[in-house]
């Protein structure tokens, strides 16, 4: 599937503003408009979001954070953040305004820490919420430029470049500030306990891996892949033998019967419950005490 191009239509401000999205990667954005007037703008990041600023400055207010990013700066935001926006122009530079801006979504992520060699880069810690700006130099600047060509042009984007273009984007960051690399990884880590905390929550309930998947924010092959990276077992591997060792705890501690122990655990079949059950242990539920 090719990348779609969309150009956004504002008359109240002169110049370009020309959107690149695909499905598998995410959206790309550059804005080019004279900003006499301020422009302000909210919105719910569904994905992780970078943004440039090349002219001109982006106020941006998160919660009671007031973060003021100006010309030569980025900044990276993760996912579900509210965030408000406001735009300017300078006087001194004719008001023109100009930002590029990336909404990544987190299996490009995914594939960029498993492409590059981690012991290169120096351990840098960075909290899990901290908003960092941080300047960017000549390579990136160049780097922004290249992307205008892709834009103008009217011929079709293939996916796979346009993913290129951004891993290289991730790779040159990466390169020139290696603290940005801790906030992608802390990006990823924090997309992980997401997904323990879904499966430690949930795994007693009735749900399918389907449903677990729905519940987490994932695709059901996006589920399991992550999980086995997780946890080194697959999914319906690690939810039976956590649901039987808690059956076996609850045989032990309550005066539950095994029919309610069953329905405790997530099982509607006794019969069922009670074959996993012995495979599992060697023995039958009802054997569990006197063993």
């Amino acid at each position: 599937m090719n990348v779609v191009k969309k150009v956004e239509d504002n008359n109240l401000y002169q110049g370009t503003h020309i959107v690149l999205t695909s499905n598998k990667i995410g959206t790309t954005e550059i804005c080019r408009q004279q900003h006499k007037t301020p422009f302000h703008k909210t919105n719910m990041l569904k994905e992780h979001f970078l943004l440039f600023s090349v002219e001109g400055t982006n106020e941006l207010q998160i919660g009671n954070q007031l973060i003021s990013l100006k010309k030569g700066e980025m900044l990276l935001l993760k996912k579900a953040t509210y965030v408000e926006i406001v735009k300017r122009g300078e006087a001194k530079d004719n008001f023109m305004y100009e930002s590029v801006s990336f909404s990544l979504k987190k299996d490009v992520i995914l594939d960029f820490i498993k492409l590059i060699e981690m012991d290169e880069y120096s351990k840098n810690s960075t909290s899990d919420n901290e908003v960092l700006i941080h300047p960017y130099g000549i390579r990136l600047q160049t780097f922004l430029a290249s992307l205008k060509s892709y834009f103008d042009d009217n011929e079709r984007i293939r996916t796979g470049l346009y993913k290129l273009k951004v891993l290289e984007l991730l790779y040159d960051l990466s390169e020139e500030n290696p603290i940005f690399l801790q906030q992608l990884l802390n990006l990823n880590r924090n997309e992980t306990r997401d997904l323990m905390n879904v499966v430690e929550t949930n795994y007693l309930q009735s749900y399918t891996l389907k449903e677990l998947a729905y519940i987490s924010g994932r695709s059901l092959s996006a589920f399991h892949r992550e999980f086995v990276e997780s946890f080194q077992t697959t999914p319906g591997k690690w939810i039976q033998e956590k649901r039987l060792q808690k059956a076996k705890e609850l045989i032990f501690s309550t005066q539950l019967t095994i029919a309610d122990i069953c329905n405790e655990v997530g099982y509607e079949n006794v019969s069922h419950f009670s074959r996993l059950y012995k495979t599992h242990f060697g023995y039958n539920p009802s054997e569990t005490k006197s063993r």
